[in-house]
């Protein structure tokens, strides 16, 4: 998946429309083009930036807390832990609390 600057993209784009705004023809239906690809990227989905978070664990328990959101989890399925909060999203990376 490759991310863009939305802001960015809209801008370059306005530009090219700017530069035909006083062509006539076939130079209109080319800047009425750009402006249904500026509609197109302001309707565009976003990413949101995925958040990074450990599982405090606890020690007795097959359980842990999740750093980010505070949900409690069962971490552990067989004999792997979960790599994500099944709540949140957050990535479980780094320390852990236990």
């Amino acid at each position: 998946m490759e991310l863009i600057a939305r802001e960015a993209l809209k801008s370059k784009i306005q530009k090219n429309i700017e530069e035909l705004a006083d062509k006539t023809g076939f130079f209109e239906g080319i800047r009425m083009g750009y402006e249904s690809a500026v509609h197109f990227v302001e309707q565009a989905p976003t990413v949101e930036e995925r958040k990074h978070g450990h599982w405090i664990e606890h020690p007795k328990h097959p359980i842990g807390d999740c750093s980010v959101c505070g949900e409690r989890v069962p971490i552990y399925s067989g004999s792997k832990k979960y790599k994500s909060c099944p709540y949140c999203g957050a990535k479980m990376e780094g320390v852990n609390d236990g």
